[in-house]
């Protein structure tokens, strides 16, 4: 979130002080990520130490978000960063429409550019070889999605979309941009679904054991701190789901430095190829909401969405990617 969330800063240094008792010397907020229903800051206690605080919208917020990274890193998991409980041992506050998570702060730089390096991928390979193996608690976690592998929704959402916006001429210009974009690539979008389609029907029965995967682990969610370490962050889409979840953005080749630290793994090209196309589709989708159906959000920000847009049908970008990897299938 680019803009700051409705809630007083004396508010917040309230809530921190009350649930934590955190004396705040410094809290400053960051314009970090693409959600749009969160705002971040860095909080600097009195004792100096550094803090990294998330307010989430209720609507969007997830509690097994909050409750499976506490459980992985509880278990020993050291590069899950988990939200730290508070005096009353929850592992966020309650406030008004907002949920409120204070984690540690990692003095490091997202994978995004640069990327990592090798042993940052070794390091990521064997992390992310401790979520995927890590056993459930006895009475596992009721609210975290299980993947059914069902594209029904994706394809509702965008035949009511088409049907109600691509011949609307309504709007500022940035949301004709967004029209005309999605026109540009609606045959690809539509090809994109269908092989999800296609896919689902024998992924639902055939796919492999549904571990705890991240969900969304790309370069911005892995931070790596100069002595190399890193860590994961950000787990608001975690689930259970094959291991392909979590491949999203790896070197799929067997010598990468990604598979020397996870080790020897059969991927499932098919799961792969379905992950990869849902990713477009709910950043398309996503897009969309923000820029047609966000009253809330500047229009700087609903530029941010329509460019990254484009990028994603860009020559390296998420739609090639796709693509790349159904040609595994043949």
């Amino acid at each position: 979130m680019r803009e700051k969330p409705n809630i007083a800063e004396e508010q917040l240094l309230t809530l921190l002080e009350q649930h934590y008792h955190i004396s705040v010397f410094n809290l400053e907020f960051l314009p970090l990520g693409l959600d749009t229903k969160a705002g971040t800051y860095r909080v600097v206690a009195e004792q100096e130490a550094a803090y990294f605080l998330k307010a989430k919208q209720v609507s969007s917020f997830y509690e097994p978000a909050c409750i499976v990274p506490r459980y992985l890193r509880n278990r020993g998991i050291t590069a899950v960063i988990a939200s730290l409980p508070t005096q009353e041992h929850a592992l966020w506050i309650e406030h008004e429409n907002w949920r409120i998570m204070l984690y540690p702060f990692i003095e490091g730089e997202n994978g995004w550019e640069p990327g990592l390096n090798d042993g940052q991928w070794r390091e990521m390979g064997t992390a992310l070889k401790q979520i995927h193996g890590a056993a459930l608690p006895l009475e596992g976690f009721p609210l975290l999605r299980c993947e059914r592998f069902d594209p029904g929704e994706y394809s509702h959402w965008i035949e009511r979309f088409e049907a109600q916006q691509l011949t609307s001429h309504d709007g500022s210009s940035v949301e004709h941009d967004l029209r005309s974009c999605w026109r540009t690539h609606q045959e690809t979008t539509h090809r994109l679904l269908t092989l999800m389609k296609t896919l689902a029907s024998s992924l639902q029965t055939q796919a492999g054991p549904r571990v705890i995967c991240h969900a969304d682990l790309h370069p911005g969610n892995i931070i790596r701190t100069p002595d190399n370490a890193v860590f994961v962050i950000d787990w608001d889409d975690v689930m259970l789901a094959p291991k392909e979840r979590d491949f999203l953005f790896v070197n799929t080749d067997d010598s990468s430095p990604f598979f020397q630290g996870y080790g020897a793994a059969e991927i499932d090209w098919a799961a792969l190829t379905y992950y990869r196309c849902e990713r477009v589709i709910t950043d398309l989708i996503a897009c969309a909401q923000d820029v047609l159906f966000r009253d809330d959000l500047e229009e700087a920000t609903k530029k941010d969405a329509v460019e990254l847009f484009r990028d994603i049908f860009s020559e390296r970008g998420e739609v090639a990617l796709a693509f790349a990897t159904a040609a595994r299938l043949a």
